[in-house]
């Protein structure tokens, strides 16, 4: 599909991207994805709202934290954001996020157990599960087929949530990249079938034939959520993705943008 018929098609559709990234990374050049050019490149394509961590927000506390906010005050009209709970700054994490969570425009904490090298059932997670779980917090996390070859993703196993999503219902988690590779990605459907409190997003270079219409065969469409990974992957191709689904209009609706607005409680 040419992506100037693209942005014809998504003017029918409330689009809003739930995973993305904005801020530098020393290993991730590209020069064309300043923040000027990937927020006006959301816009141009169609994306009413977007929510974002900043990448400093992974390694540091406070950096991270000023360049979300200095994002979120450039685009006000457009941008919300994630805090990040980093549990190998357990205490200094969780009372920024305490501190910080009822700012304007934060609507939900991103985890990455991998980056992070520590388990979601580590004790360190503890305080932070129990303060999402309390305040019905949505939370986004990072989860891969742990057999990657690359041996961190052992960390974000989607079934090393399961016990958490036991002793929280009140949790919402969303399992981003959906499981990430191979029979994982459908493995990840039985545990949305046992547990109603979890969501799941295909951000980055999930493009699985068949894949999206199972989801929504076996669970529906209203926890599934659209999300690009941007600067990761350019979020064109995700657009391209969900429209050529062979999938009812109103499923598409609410994977581009309806489940994002009532998870979130976004204002458009």
């Amino acid at each position: 599909m040419p992506f100037d018929e693209l942005e014809n098609l998504t003017k029918n559709y409330l689009i809003i991207d739930s995973h993305l990234h904005l801020g530098g990374l020393p290993y991730l050049y590209v020069p064309s994805n300043t923040e000027e050019n990937i927020i006006n490149l959301l816009k141009k394509i169609g994306v009413k709202k977007a929510i974002c961590a900043n990448h400093g927000s992974l390694s540091t506390i406070n950096y991270g934290l000023d360049e979300l906010f200095e994002s979120l005050e450039r685009y006000d009209d457009f941008l919300y954001g994630y805090l990040v709970f980093n549990p190998n700054f357990e205490n200094v994490s969780l009372r920024s996020i305490e501190k910080n969570f009822e700012s304007n425009h934060i609507v939900g904490i991103k985890i990455h157990p991998s980056w992070h090298l520590c388990y979601p059932q580590d004790y360190r997670y503890e305080r932070f599960w129990e303060f999402a779980a309390q305040r019905e917090i949505p939370v986004l996390t990072h989860t891969w087929d742990p057999d990657a070859p690359n041996k961190s993703q052992k960390f974000s196993d989607p079934f090393g949530f399961e016990n958490i999503i036991k002793k929280f219902p009140g949790l919402r988690l969303i399992l981003a990249h959906a499981g990430g590779r191979g029979k994982m990605l459908y493995d990840v459907i039985s545990l949305m079938e046992k547990y109603p409190n979890l969501y799941v997003d295909f951000a980055g270079d999930i493009f699985v034939p068949g894949l999206i219409e199972e989801y929504v065969e076996r669970v529906g469409s209203e926890r599934l959520l659209f999300g690009s990974d941007m600067p990761w992957v350019d979020i064109r191709f995700h657009l391209a993705h969900v429209l050529n689904l062979n999938i009812a209009e109103a499923d598409k609706k609410n994977i581009m943008g309806q489940n994002a607005l009532k998870l979130f409680n976004l204002k458009i």
